[in-house]
């Protein structure tokens, strides 16, 4: 049976899926991080949660029957804003590039519109390899890790080590959310430290983002505008935003920017030189 604080870092792990142990010491009064640690021991070994590095995750979440999970729910969900972005996105590919492809249903978009040509793909996304994976034209590798019910994506320490011996011409990225003081956002503390070390790795990042996402902070940051080279959204975004772009020199593309493919095309090619002259 659990005692009050436990119930109370249980409660937080639950709705939150995932935590530091910085967010949960203070949910625990005056004791001591031994406390903690010995409190997340208890939940663990009851099956409640899972330990990973500087926090906990829920060990598995309720299944509800009738419900779909979070991923079925959300790829059905803006379809139009993630089309015009994939369309934006897919146009920017080309042959003999090693790309790294984030998980999420907007970067699942853009795998439906990739054209012909010969593509290396890493992506940590186990639906978007498995899809890539039936046609003969992409080279793909699948990093390992724990599987996330709400992107079905693989993180965690061994998709890191994974990337040790990898090169990464360009990562297309995704976000839960973005705001001009947090930055981009995820609700997993696993998949954050993952997308940070993907950033770090690639000569080129590029970041996918609907305005229905502009505003919305989640728990854990792991980039910021400056990070990112090309930013693609289906709309303008607003002022602050826009204002935020030009001081970290970050391209925006839009369906609205009056921009054709070709000179999207070759802004891109400008960046990309300047990043990696």
């Amino acid at each position: 049976m659990l005692n009050e604080r436990q119930s109370v870092i249980l409660s937080y792990i639950t709705e939150h899926v995932e935590a530091r142990n910085s967010d949960l010491l203070p949910l625990i009064g005056s004791c001591s991080p031994m406390t903690l640690w010995r409190d997340l021991d208890k939940l663990e070994k009851e099956g409640s949660i899972v330990r990973v590095r500087g926090g906990a995750m829920l060990s598995q979440r309720p299944k509800i029957a009738g419900l779909e999970s979070a991923f079925s729910e959300r790829i059905h969900q803006n379809t139009v804003a993630k089309e015009r972005i994939a369309k934006i996105a897919a146009a920017l590919f080309r042959s003999n590039h090693a790309y790294y492809l984030d998980a999420g249903s907007t970067v699942a978009a853009l795998t439906r519109r990739l054209k012909a040509g010969n593509y290396t793909i890493l992506t940590s996304a186990a639906n978007i390899a498995a899809e890539l994976a039936l046609s003969t034209r992409f080279n793909v590798t699948l990093l390992g890790g724990q599987v996330s019910p709400n992107t079905l994506s693989c993180s965690g320490p061994q998709a890191e080590s994974m990337l040790d011996g990898m090169n990464i011409d360009v990562a297309v990225m995704a976000t839960s959310g973005y705001s001009v003081n947090s930055g981009f956002t995820v609700g997993s503390l696993q998949e954050a430290q993952l997308k940070q070390k993907i950033i770090q790795k690639a000569a080129f990042s590029v970041m996918l983002l609907d305005a229905g996402k502009i505003g919305k902070n989640h728990p854990f940051t792991f980039a910021s505008l400056a990070d990112i080279g090309v930013l693609i959204c289906d709309q303008a975004p607003s002022a602050d935003v826009l204002k935020a772009a030009v001081a970290a020199k970050t391209q925006i593309f839009t369906p609205e920017d009056q921009l054709s493919p070709e000179q999207r095309e070759s802004v891109y090619q400008c960046l990309l030189q300047r990043e990696n002259p």
